[in-house]
């Protein structure tokens, strides 16, 4: 029997964006809650919320997203291994 056996691998990669620094008295929204509930509203939100930039981005999120990265991390996951009969 002729068997094709190909490996397939998985990486992971992180990507870490600049910071962008808020203000939270221009964010009404975030108005009596902690830290925790700050992260987590944004974290659900980001999208929705209105950017530092008005004008240049349509969102806090796309502004996040558009920064400069300073830090990359690649790391190995797993390998699979298959077979297919020919």
């Amino acid at each position: 029997m002729k068997l094709k056996l190909y490996a397939e691998e998985t990486f992971t990669t992180t990507l870490t964006r600049e910071r962008v620094m808020i203000d939270t008295d221009n964010y009404p929204e975030l108005k009596g809650m902690d830290e925790d509930q700050i992260s987590d509203y944004i974290d659900e939100h980001v999208w929705d919320m209105k950017p530092t930039e008005d004008g240049i981005y349509s969102s806090l999120g796309e502004e996040l997203s558009d920064q400069s990265s300073y830090d990359e991390d690649i790391r190995e996951g797993d390998t699979t291994f298959y077979v297919e009969s020919v």
